[in-house]
């Protein structure tokens, strides 16, 4: 059994923050590991990833699209990824879809910028969603991205759901600061400026909290987006920008925090509120954003900013359930990418055997 794993510049050798390259670092790592047992030893991966000449999705469907594969048994696109072989390739082909919001979200579009690598990213981001479409069978990274391909007409009995994983450093030690009595409480954001991210309903929380030992630190990617929201700074004395977060500190970052806000419109899975349960905080998500079920299962709702900052103040108050955070905690720490191998190769055998 040959199988081709494919993906964009640097994704199998830079284990960035970057959620569809940390995807493609871990599967990639942890397949090779398990082929080693018994039960998949028949099975051969090879990697093939672009360079990034003109563009990471342009360069992949030029560099790719024309090779020949047919000596392969399965493609697995690591990624909504734009390929022509997907029309003519005597190989199946297997996509793992992460999300359907160029095809579904209205204000998507909304986040691209205006320039031209901008205008071709979003040609080539719709285009690949849709050609997604067309692969024999998908692996959907949750239920809520199965249901969003089911939506858009792809045939459910060919979608394996496998979950994402979080990495061994966020289980393997204990935090040890958790809800403490030091000077502040300190509610933390780790990821990026963009809209559908909703950092606003965070700024707005933190305007409805009178407390002066809470504050908020907010660590994140420059963009446009954020520069609009700094320029209001002044206005929100309880917000500090901390800047990027670098991937050697994330473990110590979310340590720093004593709740996790995570107010997203959109995610097609959210690593982010597993890592931070994972590491033992309450999480404190949007209630109406659309967070897949089987990630939102253990988080705190907030209805509107100032739900947020009600809870945030409980959790000051009050601290944290013991009994509820060792259970997050633990089922957080369920998702790892070890399962998420095993799954991604019992796919394999189930359609190719």
């Amino acid at each position: 059994m040959k199988i081709a794993l494919l993906s964009t510049y640097n994704a199998f050798t830079n284990n960035s923050g970057e959620g569809q390259k940390r995807y493609a670092f871990q599967i990639y790592e942890n397949i090779r590991k398990q082929t080693k047992n018994k039960d998949y030893k028949n099975i051969k991966i090879i990697k093939f990833e672009s360079s990034k000449r003109i563009g990471i999705l342009p360069s992949f469907f030029l560099e790719n699209s024309f090779k020949n594969f047919n000596s392969f048994d399965l493609l697995h696109l690591l990624g909504q990824l734009p390929f022509i072989h997907i029309f003519n390739n005597k190989c199946k082909i297997a996509v793992t879809a992460h999300d359907f919001r160029p095809l579904l979200d209205p204000v998507w579009d909304e986040e691209i910028g205006k320039s031209i690598n901008d205008k071709v990213y979003k040609i080539f981001a719709i285009l690949s969603s849709k050609l997604a479409l067309k692969a024999d069978f998908l692996l959907s990274n949750s239920t809520q991205t199965k249901k969003e391909a089911i939506r858009l007409g792809y045939p459910k009995e060919n979608i394996y759901v496998v979950n994402l994983g979080i990495e061994k450093r966020f289980i393997n030690s204990e935090n040890k600061l958790g809800l403490t009595n030091k000077e502040n409480f300190r509610a933390g954001y780790i990821g990026s400026f963009m809209r559908h991210k909703n950092l606003r309903f965070i700024f707005q929380a933190s305007k409805s909290i009178t407390d002066d030992k809470i504050l908020f630190n907010i660590y994140g990617n420059e963009n446009t987006d954020q520069e609009k929201l700094l320029q209001h700074l002044s206005e929100f004395p309880k917000i500090k920008f901390m800047g990027f977060a670098p991937e050697e500190k994330i473990v110590e970052i979310y340590d720093s925090f004593d709740v996790f806000v995570f107010p997203s419109l959109y995610e097609g899975f959210g690593l982010p509120i597993l890592e931070a349960q994972a590491r033992g905080l309450p999480v404190i998500i949007y209630k109406y954003g659309k967070i897949p079920r089987e990630v939102r299962r253990y988080c705190f709702e907030a209805e509107s900013p100032e739900h947020m900052a009600q809870i945030i103040e409980q959790l000051k108050e009050n601290g944290y359930n013991e009994k509820e955070r060792k259970k997050a905690m633990e089922y957080a720490r369920s998702f790892t990418w070890e399962r998420t191998a095993k799954e991604t190769l019992e796919v394999y055998k189930k359609v190719l055997e």
